[in-house]
């Protein structure tokens, strides 16, 4: 009964906060986002007002699955961009096989503790651009032609040695160039434009634009752009997803930006741009917000977007729904999980 009581009591002020015309101080930028973004309700804005974890799947196109979640930790932020900077700590996680960084300037040698999967090793023998089991473009095809030697009895060793370079030469390109790098997959029949998918997770978040114009137009036009106070990291990583593990590569950038006064901060963000995977994703566009709230802590909003192919047929429906409700799911995990860490003492972290 007393849960019952303190429910309603959560729902009634929330729902009073939402209907009066000037929200208060730290709650209501969260609040006013997670309802034009994610369509929050009041019941969904009583549990993060008592500490819980809270997502929504966004109605999307059949290319895209999107999840916005949020959920109030009483921590400082900074702890929130110390976790996210301390990419090894990815490693405690249960889908994140392996994961490493790369160099200023990237090398197969910042990829040795990779390992490949058979099936991606054995399809490579038989790729062709239009039919091959991995994402690749038609040049990254041809370099598997030339640099291995498939009737050799350590065929699978050069073939690793030789995606290693691929990969190192995939993060020197997109550091030196962006977008501009992005691949052109040839694994279907149809080409697929990385870049041109990452227009639309772009359009599809322009919503952030008011929040951090710079930002958002630092993301975009990376490396063109310049933005004081931000963090770049691009590292790799083998996620456990589906029926195969992922090699994925993936660009984090964190900003902070410096507050005019003491009383009021502004917002902090962290971005992924997942800018290659082996399987399932084409691109896949990460944009957190950390909030004040005006009190102790902070709110930290979450918005993940990834597009693919491999949802769009009609008998896919079922595929589509389990996908979007893991996504949910796996969104209220990492928020649980994060305020659980944020908020122990920082001896225990």
């Amino acid at each position: 009964m007393t849960r019952s009581v303190s429910s309603l009591g959560s729902a009634i002020a929330a729902a009073a906060i939402l209907g009066s015309p000037d929200l208060p101080s730290g709650m209501g930028e969260p609040y006013r986002f997670l309802r034009t973004v994610g369509g929050f309700s009041a019941g969904d804005f009583a549990g993060l007002e008592r500490g819980e974890a809270v997502a929504r799947i966004l109605d999307t196109d059949k290319r895209e699955v999107a999840v916005v979640g949020a959920v109030r930790i009483v921590a400082p932020r900074e702890r929130l961009l110390d976790r996210y900077r301390d990419v090894s700590s990815l490693r405690n996680s249960d889908i994140v096989l392996q994961v490493g960084t790369f160099s200023a300037v990237p090398s197969a040698e910042d990829l040795r503790g990779l390992t490949f999967e058979d099936y991606d090793l054995q399809t490579l023998r038989d790729c062709e651009p239009g039919d091959c089991g991995v994402r690749l473009s038609a040049e990254e095809m041809q370099r598997f032609k030339q640099g291995v030697n498939w009737r050799a009895e350590d065929w699978r060793r050069q073939a690793g040695t030789v995606w290693r370079r691929v990969l190192a030469q995939y993060a020197v390109d997109y550091l030196a160039n962006g977008s501009g790098a992005l691949a052109v997959y040839r694994n279907k029949q149809v080409p697929l434009s990385v870049a041109e998918e990452f227009g639309a997770l772009f359009e599809e978040s322009k919503y952030f634009s008011g929040l951090a114009p710079d930002f958002f137009r630092y993301l975009q036009e990376y490396p063109r752009a310049h933005l004081d106070g931000s963090q770049d990291i691009l590292y790799w990583s083998k996620d456990s997803f589906g029926l195969r593990p992922v090699i994925s590569l993936t660009h984090l950038t964190l900003y902070a930006p410096v507050a005019e006064s003491a009383l009021a901060r502004p917002p902090a963000f962290v971005a992924t741009k997942q800018i290659y995977a082996t399987h399932y994703f084409d691109a896949a566009l990460g944009l957190t917000i950390a909030l004040d709230d005006g009190r102790s802590g902070f709110y930290m909003v979450c918005v993940n977007r990834a597009r693919t192919r491999s949802l769009m047929s009609f008998t896919r429906g079922l595929v589509r729904a389990i996908v979007q409700r893991r996504s949910r799911d796996g969104m209220e995990s990492i928020l649980r999980s994060t305020k659980a860490g944020l908020e122990r003492r920082p001896s225990a972290l």
